[in-house]
């Protein structure tokens, strides 16, 4: 009997490690049920406004000004790329630096500073824990919050970090062209992906 109970702990023990196994190869902190990661679906991102930045730098970034709010196709850009993150998940906290490195990069290359600029929305995180966040992780690029999940449900984001990429036109037009749930592990493969599925 002893050892038949030894043999049960021991399965449940394989189920479990097997099932945090899984959880950390997919990088991703799920929110609700996971949906399938798409790279190249043509949906429009619309219905929701975010605030413009108080930072002149941030504004200038954006090429944005006055107050008010901005919608992402009214970014001075070809392309935005929405980082959709939580300050409580540890994939985004691991991947910080490298979305840091990424921003560097894109602001060095001439033949993409100018066209490609990067925002982060904070999932179910209030201003205050989204400027936590960018204080501790020293990120460039604005970010903005999503407390009601508002935005995270509008489009159809299921976990963190997520990332979109959007074509616009400085005009208010906007189209998504790329939707990835997970991290990436290459920012010079992610850019080459970026830059093909846009048309850059």
């Amino acid at each position: 009997m002893e050892k038949r109970g030894k043999q049960i702990i021991c399965i449940l023990f394989t189920l479990l490690a097997l099932h945090f196994a899984d959880a950390w190869a997919a990088n991703v902190t799920v929110i609700g049920d996971p949906a399938k990661s798409e790279t190249g679906g043509k949906t429009t991102v619309t219905g929701f406004d975010l605030p413009i930045p108080v930072s002149e730098g941030e504004k200038g970034y954006l090429g944005l000004s006055g107050s008010g709010n901005f919608n992402v196709g009214q970014v001075k850009a070809r392309v935005v790329i929405i980082e959709m993150f939580s300050f409580y998940c540890p994939h985004c906290q691991r991947s910080a630096a490298q979305i840091n490195d990424l921003y560097q990069m894109i602001e060095k290359r001439a033949d993409l500073k100018g066209k490609i600029k990067i925002i982060g929305i904070g999932v179910k995180n209030s201003a205050y824990e989204v400027n936590g966040y960018k204080e501790k992780y020293q990120v460039p690029f604005p970010l903005f919050p999503d407390k009601d999940m508002a935005i995270t449900e509008k489009i159809g984001v299921k976990g963190t970090p997520t990332f979109i990429g959007v074509k616009v036109d400085g005009k208010g037009n906007q189209e998504q062209f790329y939707f990835s749930e997970g991290g990436f592990q290459d920012n010079q493969k992610f850019l080459a992906e970026i830059s093909r599925l846009s048309g850059l």
